[in-house]
């Protein structure tokens, strides 16, 4: 049985302004953008910090980003919070009243939530101010196309203003509203795309040794690629090599053999070492069946994001604080690696961190992220306000 919304398990404050979170939620998803080009949702963000009192907003550092700080009442360290606060190249197909009015754009991972949740945090703070030292929230752009984190982890501001430690969060539609999953160690995968063009010689279908056909060519690359993963990569390793797109040819001539063909495709995997070896070997393998095919192919590898390894110390803290506020059964421990990938890595070579799965199943919500039908619930934002709040109250205290 899907778990009902919990307010008595809710900081009052979350409470006092859910409405208007959920308002801001739904306002977000109407107006969803990408990578760096979030000056909108920028804009909202700060208009609704102002508002609540917080007056140290910085949104020059990061272009695209929103980095504000909420300060106790009397010196002490700083943790952060970070809501990351892009959306998706993807069409919205729900039936919300709030659904993207931008074409092609899509709030489908959640950030639109991850965004508000943050927000709401923040609120509380700025509302208990008798803590030491300093919260600064991470209003983060680019997550999906990659680059955000590092340009917030190269920008200074860590240093700046001292950060010690960070939290951050990600909804879960495989796990009900309520229920919080927690990993230490390796979590989310290291991120890679890599994009092969395989060279040949264009012909007429009937005649095909009059030229050099592409086609067969990708097709043996593709099959040959999975063998980086079955005979190359240590059986005890986790690896996935994925070929995700193929084009060759006209659809409406299939009397005409192609000069060219693409494909593209990702690579995960939670090793360093793994990661440098596909790299390695992906490229000479596609090269080395062209060559012996009489094509040429040419690869572009790009590596995207590190693996999200959560430190045992703040993973111990969120586990602890659900369990002794929210309740033993809203602990989903151990929860299962995931072979997607997250740029927070990037904030965790720099300081302990941790990243959780919030729940947001229930009978109104049961598509999957990057589902063009999936929209976040608006029951979790009183209960993430409250856990990430509560989580960076008790911290400052305890490292005071």
């Amino acid at each position: 049985m899907i778990r009902p919304f919990r307010p008595e398990v809710c900081f009052p404050e979350t409470l006092e302004v859910f409405d208007e979170l959920v308002e801001f939620r739904h306002d977000l998803h109407q107006h969803p953008e990408l990578a760096f080009e979030t000056t909108r949702t920028c804009g909202k963000i700060v208009e609704k910090l102002r508002a609540w009192g917080v007056d140290e907003i910085d949104t020059t550092t990061v272009p695209g980003a929103v980095i504000a700080v909420v300060k106790g009442n009397r010196p002490g360290k700083t943790v952060a919070l970070r809501g990351d606060i892009d959306a998706l190249p993807m069409p919205d197909n729900s039936d919300n009243p709030w659904k993207s009015c931008e074409a092609g754009r899509c709030h489908a991972c959640g950030h639109d939530g991850h965004t508000t949740w943050t927000l709401g945090a923040l609120y509380v703070l700025t509302r208990r101010r008798d803590f030491p030292g300093q919260v600064v929230g991470i209003f983060q752009p680019a997550e999906e196309s990659g680059g955000g984190a590092a340009a917030v982890a190269n920008s200074g501001i860590f240093e700046k203003y001292g950060i010690c430690e960070i939290y951050g969060g990600h909804d879960e539609g495989t796990r009900d509203k309520g229920v919080f999953g927690f990993r230490v160690g390796p979590a989310m995968a290291s991120v890679d795309f890599f994009y092969i063009t395989v060279t040949g010689q264009g012909t007429h279908g009937a005649r095909p040794h009059l030229g050099h056909d592409p086609v067969p060519v990708a097709a043996e690359i593709i099959s040959a690629l999975q063998t980086l993963v079955s005979r190359r990569v240590d059986p005890i390793e986790k690896a996935v090599v994925s070929v995700c797109s193929v084009n060759a040819g006209n659809y409406n001539a299939p009397n005409v053999i192609p000069a060219v063909a693409t494909m593209s495709g990702t690579v995960r995997t939670f090793n360093e070492d793994v990661r440098k070896l596909i790299s390695t070997e992906l490229p000479r393998i596609a090269e080395g069946v062209a060559e012996a095919c009489g094509c040429k192919a040419e690869v572009t590898y790009e590596k995207q994001t590190s693996a999200v390894i959560n430190h045992p110390l703040t993973t111990k803290v969120l586990s602890d604080y659900v369990r002794k506020h929210f309740g033993d059964d809203a602990a989903d421990e151990n929860f299962p690696i995931s072979m997607g990938g997250d740029d927070f890595a990037e904030y965790q070579f720099k300081v302990p961190g941790s990243i959780i799965r919030v729940g947001v199943r229930d009978e109104a919500h049961t598509f999957s992220i990057h589902n063009n039908r999936f929209d976040f619930n608006d029951e979790v934002l009183a209960m993430a306000s409250t856990l990430f709040a509560g989580v960076a109250l008790e911290r400052l205290e305890a490292l005071a």
